[in-house]
């Protein structure tokens, strides 16, 4: 059977697509049987220019949430209207705040299991945390927050981190916790005068005017009912979601001519590496070696599954199973004359046939026998290894009729899209 099969959830009308070159929607699709759109939602915010004339300005923030969103969109086909995005002047905390409940809280078309993603890029900071921010015989300390576009206008705080573990603690009880928090953002100051130097190139800012009580004023509502011990900040491994952070604690998130270097870094792995079977854990490693220095952080329950537990990462149709049939340069594939395969059609080779995951071809073939619904081809490529994904490149056609194959009998032409729904419609009946 060609093409890949996923168990349907009634739960879920309209989660399946079809075969666009073969069968549409409302019929049945006898190869493809897929999920319609990708089951992937985020929130995505990038702070350049600030409200307050006491904070300075970054260079790529923005930037660094457009490369993030064109990511999802073009990468792992997310649909459009799954993402809402707010950039500079949008991206006030009230904004934030509603758009989390919203877009993601309070969204039907979000079920349980389904993935979440968050990303912030702009400046963090400390505020000295009031009188019984903490619980009950925890000292004074400080509390973390991430900078909102009105940080520091009117007795805005930002996000603390406070606000935002109960943000993320409500998220998961109604939507699963296949949540992704991404931060390019830190939340220590500079250390020494030599840092200044790098003071525009730095994620963080003072907090300045702000009050201790000005963290109490715009604590998220169900954070007021839970004990909050101190020494959390927003790197804690405890609550059902997953964090990757720009740094570890005490460190500088930084940002240069590319963008933020912990997103420039997370993009660039993201499309060298096949991620819907590698850990988190695994990513970050690879991404540490990209980023100049800086430690990038990941904790969280699901650190050692696949990013977004692998749901955007879906069979594509558009492979065929290949293996070795005779020897070590027979390749079967499984698909035939019935679908349009004729002598020479080109097919390249990859490691898997998963969509959105690096799958870079790893060889070229051309069929070199065809039968009714699988396929031979010849190859030199040494090294390929068993259970390869083949996808067709050049169909090589000539015309109506072809010259019949010794072995194959009669070489078909590639079939209508009409004929192709009969057969599938046929295959059904029986």
């Amino acid at each position: 059977m060609v093409g890949s099969w996923s168990v349907y959830d009634d739960a879920r009308p309209n989660r399946y697509r079809f075969c666009s070159t073969i069968c549409k929607p409302p019929s049945y699709c006898f190869l493809h049987k897929m999920p319609s759109t990708i089951p992937l939602f985020g929130l995505i915010i990038g702070i350049d220019q600030y409200r307050s004339g006491s904070l300075w300005n970054l260079e790529s923030c923005v930037e660094d949430a457009r490369n993030v969103q064109r990511w999802l969109l073009k990468d792992l086909q997310v649909p459009k209207d799954q993402l809402s995005v707010l950039l500079d002047k949008d991206a006030t905390k009230d904004n934030i705040e509603k758009c989390f409940v919203n877009h993601l809280l309070h969204n039907p078309k979000i079920f349980p299991g389904d993935a979440i993603i968050i990303y912030f890029a702009g400046h963090g900071s400390t505020i000295p945390a009031p009188v019984n921010w903490f619980h009950k015989g925890s000292v004074s300390g400080t509390a973390e927050v991430l900078c909102t576009y009105d940080f520091g206008h009117s007795g805005v705080a930002g996000i603390s981190d406070r606000s935002l573990h109960s943000m993320l603690v409500d998220l998961s009880q109604a939507k699963g916790d296949n949540i992704t928090l991404i931060l390019d953002s830190c939340f220590s100051p500079l250390q020494s005068p030599a840092n200044i130097r790098d003071r525009h190139r730095t994620r963080w800012t003072p907090s300045e005017k702000l009050l201790p009580r000005d963290l109490f004023s715009g604590l998220w509502p169900t954070a007021s009912v839970r004990d909050y011990p101190r020494g959390i900040g927003f790197y804690s491994t405890a609550e059902a979601y997953t964090l990757l952070a720009a740094c570890n604690p005490g460190e500088k998130a930084m940002e240069g001519k590319e963008g933020g270097r912990f997103t420039s870094a997370l993009l660039e792995t993201a499309r060298e590496m096949a991620l819907h079977n590698v850990s988190c854990a695994g990513i970050l490693k690879h991404i540490r070696s990209k980023t100049g220095g800086s430690e990038p952080f990941a904790a969280g329950l699901n650190v050692k599954k696949p990013l977004f537990d692998a749901l955007p990462f879906i069979p594509d149709g558009r492979y065929f199973q290949a293996d070795f049939a005779h020897d070590s340069r027979s390749l079967r594939i499984g698909v035939g004359a019935v679908h349009g395969v004729v002598e020479g059609t080109e097919f390249s080779i990859h490691l898997h046939n998963y969509s959105g995951s690096c799958n870079p071809p790893i060889a070229k073939v051309y069929v070199n026998d065809v039968y009714p619904t699988w396929s031979f081809a010849h190859t030199e490529t040494r090294g390929i290894p068993a259970g390869c994904w083949a996808q067709i490149r050049r169909w090589n056609n000539r015309g109506s009729f072809s010259i019949p194959s010794k072995k194959s009998g009669s070489a078909l032409r590639r079939p209508s899209r009409m004929s192709l729904q009969s057969l599938a419609r046929s295959f059904l009946h029986v």
